[in-house]
């Protein structure tokens, strides 16, 4: 295993929360609006984004997914919660929480347009409409969260047959090649999950950039709260809370950044004490789902977005089985991943 920042060093910022029956698309017109919400509330900016990416996204706007895409997704959301479960029933050693998750909203259309896309899936998303501060709010009873710092802990204990290599791969093959630190190996299969570093691959990727804190907070939070038009999350431990925001579409660094996205998070939540930072950026894919597929000795997993955590032990299952030989490319998943090539990783 090749990870430069160590493991789970890309993703362990985001909130943990595990939503396994919603799916994100990006390629609408009603996410556009959220965007626009986002960065009146100084949560989201644009600042650089993939070009091709863009012209996909473009080409996609308000396209019908693939028939069979809602029951993959579904399947995705499903069997990675059961893995959690299971993992936290033999030694609930990452704070795994089924507290449910609650939606509030400030826009009066936005939880209008909300609720009624959720009550239209009510049958199999179970939610409850609630009154509130703000327009009102929507919460669901079958979402769960998780520490994610604990959960990387917890799997390091249960690979520690695994190698883990603290370096960059600059290059990988077609044919299972791998070149690091000016050295080149060569293996039965590469399995890249890199996130948006799957762009120099042939994957249409752009990074949106995300920012989370563990914090000591004055109010407490019995279940994780999403501020939907802020763009931030709050999550509830025994001890902390974690604290996230931050919808920005930008393929570099701006450590002055993260100061506008805490005074915004300081607006919902009262932070009396902040534990520490870590930053990350969400590979969103043209219309905002996963994709996993395999091209010769190549095999690609990425496009999580802003539910990586939700989808990853399904996401890894499949790319295991595809590097195994096991089963063949989904039409579905394998969307963007018809054009998979050697190169490096931007």
């Amino acid at each position: 295993m090749f990870d430069p920042g160590g493991p789970g060093a890309g993703s362990v910022h985001a909130a943990g929360i595990i939503e396994p029956s919603t799916a994100y698309r990006t390629n609408t017109v009603a996410f556009l609006r959220r965007l626009w919400r986002l960065w009146r509330r100084g949560t989201c900016r644009v600042r650089g984004a993939d070009p091709r990416w863009a012209v996909q996204s473009l080409l996609h706007l308000e396209r019908a997914p693939l028939p069979g895409s809602d029951e993959r997704m579904a399947e995705l959301g499903t069997t990675s919660m059961a893995e959690y479960r299971s993992l936290a029933r033999v030694q609930n050693d990452f704070d795994f929480h089924e507290g449910g998750l609650l939606e509030t909203f400030d826009d009066p259309r936005h939880f209008v347009e909300e609720r009624d896309l959720a009550l239209a899936r009510r049958a199999t998303v179970p939610v409850d409409v609630r009154p509130g501060d703000g327009a009102g709010s929507l919460f669901f009873p079958e979402v769960g969260w998780l520490h994610t710092e604990r959960f990387v802990g917890r799997i390091l204990r249960e690979l520690p047959r695994t190698r883990w290599v603290r370096q960059a791969v600059d290059r990988v093959g077609l044919d299972g090649t791998l070149g690091s630190a000016g050295a080149t190996d060569r293996f039965d299969v590469v399995v890249v999950a890199s996130g948006t570093g799957c762009r120099g691959l042939g994957v249409p990727l752009t990074g949106v950039r995300g920012y989370g804190w563990h914090a000591k907070t004055r109010t407490a939070v019995p279940q994780a709260t999403i501020f939907v038009d802020r763009g931030i999350a709050v999550v509830p431990f025994a001890d902390e809370a974690k604290v996230t925001g931050g919808w920005d579409f930008d393929l570099g660094e701006d450590p002055a950044r993260s100061e506008a996205v805490l005074r915004a998070i300081r607006r919902v939540a009262q932070v009396d004490q902040l534990l520490d930072f870590k930053q990350g950026s969400r590979p969103c894919t043209p219309d905002g789902l996963p994709t996993v597929g395999r091209h010769s000795q190549l095999v690609v997993a990425t496009g999580g977005f802003r539910l990586g955590w939700s989808f990853a032990p399904s996401l890894g299952r499949h790319a295991a089985r595809l590097a195994l030989g096991r089963e063949a490319n989904d039409p579905f998943l394998a969307r963007f991943c018809g054009a998979l090539r050697a190169g490096s990783l931007a």
